[in-house]
């Protein structure tokens, strides 16, 4: 995913910013992180996680919920943001 936005491959330990990616492309990389693992991780982990590595130790501890509180499972019906989304383009409340 970062490789794809950077044109290049990039060591685990490297930092986002010292890789090139700024903070619009940090909050595109959680969309596309959370839609594809299923998961629900807040924002500014991108912020506080700077790095493949501790992404990724914050990512695998999202598949064991009783190892880390900040990771949670998607809800089955999507997360808040796609249940509103559907709310407005179906014009009702979600069946």
């Amino acid at each position: 995913m970062i490789e794809a936005r950077l044109g290049r491959a990039v060591d685990p330990d490297e930092n986002f910013f010292e890789a090139g990616l700024n903070s619009m492309a940090l909050v595109d990389l959680h969309a596309e992180i959370t839609g594809v693992f299923g998961i629900d991780i807040p924002v500014t982990s991108m912020f506080t996680r700077p790095n493949v590595r501790a992404l990724n130790r914050l990512v695998d501890g999202s598949q064991d919920p009783g190892r880390n509180d900040l990771a949670r499972p998607r809800p089955a019906g999507g997360s808040r943001r796609d249940v509103r989304a559907r709310i407005r383009r179906d014009g009702g409340a979600p069946r």
